[in-house]
């Protein structure tokens, strides 16, 4: 059995062997205290079978500081010189949050690079000798290679990008070059001094070396100074890649969202002190068991002082997804005469939550996911806390319906923007979930069923929604006959309904309150008013514009239904054809009522799912 062995040397040979037969590979593995010199133990295989036997991790987690490990497996050689080479090598590894790819959309998915690092001192790295590795040639021939391995640990936090998140996956790529060894001369440029015997640039006032003005004077004025020569940078030779493997995908998620709100205690005398109310929320895209380490919150010159002093919220606290948590804090000055002078902070906050993906022996794989942010506060004193609390009851309208969406819970949102009540970067909780899903009408005193179809909807095919509608009002029952008041029309008798679809709307398409056109000088005359089209503002909405695609038409432009008496139903249908493939729909289905010309837009619409045959 003939055994084959490479020679390194440090010429150019040698980094030639060197580099043909290295290969760069890197790893996640599943294990979260991972130790390669253990893990990588020949037993019965190769080491190069351990390494592609080693389990990986098939997800990660935003907020999570990931081990990446790059494995540069080169042939077999003496252990100094294979350090002198790793001494030159440049190893770099990059991290992206790629989307997922839009059907319907032919630009690129949108992505965004989240970690850029370098391994700072690669002559360090472990290295492992590899044992014999047989290979079979047609059974023909048998010879015998060896290899060493060196290997690297990188610790990657993956951030949260700014960019919408649309399933997103972590791309991870690395890179190896072997720097050229650089030369240094001591009289060279590079020390600073001339070289000795290089020519002098030309002397452009020799003609004037012999004029009696300058009375033996001979200028110099040299060529060099004063001809324009590009500069020359001192380029270095680029380095030499060595192979690698091309990239690792990998699915990402988020699991924990959190936000904080701030509110004034109501108390007398007035305080500076506030409450912070941190939640806490666990997105549904992990099945595993989550414990909630540690919350820590400081104020700069402040004291916080911690509310959650009841029985089940000390720390670590057990979560599973779709949890909610809310703790209290109150935050105060230090000293009350400095908030007169400088009333505003910063308010530290960190949150740190242990995911068991697999919590027991072997291979114990424990992510530990960290936030941190900070935020400012005011601990100005009000003026006049007692006056001018904000209403938090909207208008009542009695016999009216609502005209702005058929969910009773809208009916008691308070009128004040969410951005001035709840000041936070999070969606909340329950603003995804205060729709409800069952459709009622109460004012309109009509009940709707909306079926969809149950067979598969194609593109450019038609489909039908059937529609149930049930008359739930009642004639107004008087017993005073001298009451001349008529009741609504819709409480006496019979209804007549009409429905459109009403298509969805781009974003751009809702007209804004502009500001008044500058292109008609500083000065104008206060009696003209503005233009009514603005070629101004026609250019910048023409230039703001987007083209959007038709996905789906109403084929029943007009559908009818009544007489329809007090608790009678009746049954319609909606046609539509789909233009795309992908999650369509319509921004509503509106009910008119034909005799007050009342009407009520319907949102809770079946899902329209289009497949490609």
């Amino acid at each position: 059995m003939a055994s084959a062995s490479f020679e390194f040397d440090d010429g150019g040979d040698g980094e030639r062997a060197f580099l043909a037969g290295s290969y760069l590979s890197y790893l996640v593995p599943h294990a979260t205290y991972f130790n390669p010199e253990v893990a990588l133990l020949p037993s019965g295989s190769n080491r190069k079978a351990k390494f592609e036997g080693v389990q990986q991790r098939d997800s990660l987690f935003f907020d999570e500081t990931v081990d990446i490990y790059l494995v540069l497996r080169t042939p077999r050689v003496d252990e100094k010189v294979l350090r002198s080479y790793l001494g030159r090598l440049a190893v770099h590894l990059e991290a992206q949050v790629v989307n997922a790819h839009t059907t319907g959309r032919d630009s690129p998915p949108s992505s965004e690079t989240v970690y850029r690092g370098t391994v700072e001192d690669p002559g360090s790295a472990i290295v492992l000798s590899e044992e014999l590795e047989q290979i079979n040639l047609d059974g023909q021939n048998e010879k015998e290679e060896t290899y060493m391995h060196a290997v690297w640990k990188l610790s990657v936090f993956l951030p949260r990008p700014r960019m919408r998140l649309q399933a997103p996956t972590v791309v991870f790529s690395a890179s190896a070059g072997l720097e050229q060894l650089s030369i240094r001369n001591s009289n060279g440029p590079e020390s600073g001094y001339m070289q000795s015997g290089a020519p002098a640039g030309l002397n452009l006032l020799e003609a004037f070396a012999h004029d009696p003005m300058l009375g033996g004077i001979k200028p110099q004025l040299s060529a060099v100074r004063v001809s324009r020569v590009a500069p020359v940078s001192q380029s270095k030779d680029p380095p030499q890649l060595v192979k690698a493997m091309k990239s690792l995908r990998l699915k990402i998620y988020p699991i924990v969202h959190a936000r904080v709100r701030f509110a004034r205690p109501n108390a007398t005398p007035p305080s500076p002190a506030l409450i912070a109310i941190l939640e806490v929320d666990f997105t549904p895209f992990f099945e595993y068991e989550a414990m909630l380490e540690k919350i820590a919150a400081s104020v700069t010159d402040g004291i916080v002082d911690d509310l959650n002093t009841q029985d089940g919220m000390d720390l670590p606290l057990s979560c599973v997804a779709h949890d909610h948590l809310a703790f209290l804090y109150k935050l105060s000055p230090k000293q009350l005469d400095i908030v007169s002078k400088n009333p505003t902070r910063d308010l530290d906050i960190t949150i740190e939550v242990k995911i068991l993906v697999r919590p027991e022996e072997p291979d114990i794989c424990t992510p530990t996911l960290k936030m941190s942010w900070t935020t400012s506060l005011d601990f100005t004193l009000p003026v006049n806390p007692g006056f001018g609390q904000p209403m938090t009851q909207p208008i009542q309208r009695s016999h009216r319906p609502s005209q702005l969406s058929i969910s009773g819970g809208v009916d008691t949102q308070s009128l004040i923007s969410p951005s001035i009540t709840r000041p936070d970067a999070l969606p909340s909780l329950e603003a995804a979930t205060a729709r409800p899903t069952e459709t009622n009408l109460p004012d309109f005193g009509i009940t709707m069923t909306f079926t969809g179809p149950t067979e598969p909807i194609y593109a450019g095919e038609e489909f039908v929604w059937t529609i149930f509608v049930v008359n739930r009002s009642r004639p107004e029952q008087s017993g005073n006959n001298n009451n001349p008041t008529k009741p609504p029309p819709h409480l006496s008798g019979a209804r007549k309904l009409a429905l459109h679809a009403i298509p969805r709307r781009r974003r751009n398409d809702l007209r804004v309150v502009r500001p008044p056109s500058s292109g008609g000088g500083t000065k104008r005359d206060p009696l003209i008013a503005d233009a009514v089209m603005d070629e101004n503002v026609v250019h910048a909405m023409q230039r703001s514009s987007a083209i959007d695609d038709t996905e789906i038409i109403c084929l029943s432009a007009d559908v009818r239904i009544g007489p329809l008496a007090p608790d009678a139903c009746a049954v319609a249908e909606l046609r539509f054809v789909a233009l795309r493939e992908g999650v369509v729909g319509v921004e509503a289905v509106r009910i008119v009522d034909l005799a007050t010309q009342e009407h009520v837009d319907v949102r809770e619409l079946p899902v329209v799912v289009v497949q490609s045959r």
